[in-house]
């Protein structure tokens, strides 16, 4: 049997700017077999996350103030390519999750006045160490400061055991950049728990998607960039 966790990766993940990771119950709802590598419950659940995409790029051009773009046929395909072929056999809920956040007025981030659509900046680390000590040692596979636009910041990808939820393997992709005028934090992460099959079921599962998740964050970033940069240049930032 398959499932979803129903919490979203907050169940399982650290999402909090201090790595944190909160505990949520979630029952796994059950799925049937899959045909061509899709069942119609993995269909469903890819258009609910392409939708939550669309309107997530949608508020993010807003605050830029960019006219909003439709991301539904490639978020389909690059989504597909993660849930393709997600076994039947074992007892284990997977779950894909994104966030994003931008703002061009900063003050607020830095007073410390925070509220609903407000919050602190995420910490910009110096290398991988920096990265996988805030998170609580989870290994860090990628690395890069990042320069541009006036913007200064990092990207750090996190995947292997969760360190609250043995069984669980989790993926955490953060792009942070940060300037004087503009604020820029994209989040993409990933999750499989098993309390029956444990970590070797959900370790299996996560690392044969590792390439797919990284390709889809990677494409989501480029766009929360472009999406910065006025939608004039199909630019992503550069690496250091």
């Amino acid at each position: 049997m398959r499932g979803w966790l129903l919490g979203g990766l907050s169940a399982l993940m650290l999402m909090g700017a201090a790595g944190t990771v909160s505990a949520q119950e979630a029952d796994p709802v059950e799925a049937p077999g899959t045909q061509d590598g899709l069942t119609d419950d993995d269909l469903a659940l890819i258009d609910d996350l392409v939708r939550q995409l669309d309107d997530s790029f949608a508020a993010l051009g807003e605050q830029f103030g960019v006219e909003s773009f439709s991301i539904r046929p490639m978020m389909t395909a690059l989504l597909g390519d993660v849930f393709k072929g997600l076994p039947d056999e074992g007892d284990y809920a997977f779950t894909v999750d994104f966030e994003m956040y931008g703002v061009t007025d900063t003050a607020g981030l830095d007073a410390g006045e925070t509220d609903e659509d407000e919050r602190k900046r995420r910490p910009i680390y110096a290398d991988a160490q920096a990265c996988a000590a805030a998170n609580r040692n989870i290994p860090v596979i990628r690395f890069e400061r990042v320069e541009m636009n006036g913007l200064s910041g990092h990207r750090c990808t996190v995947s292997g055991q969760s360190p609250d939820f043995e069984d669980a393997w989790v993926y955490v992709s953060w792009l942070v950049l940060t300037g004087p005028e503009a604020y820029l934090e994209v989040t993409t992460g990933a999750a499989v728990a098993s309390e029956e099959d444990g970590y070797a079921l959900t370790s299996q599962i996560g690392s044969e998607r590792l390439t797919e998740l990284n390709v889809m964050a990677a494409q989501i970033e480029t766009l929360a960039v472009d999406t910065y940069l006025g939608g004039d240049e199909q630019a992503a930032p550069d690496a250091e």
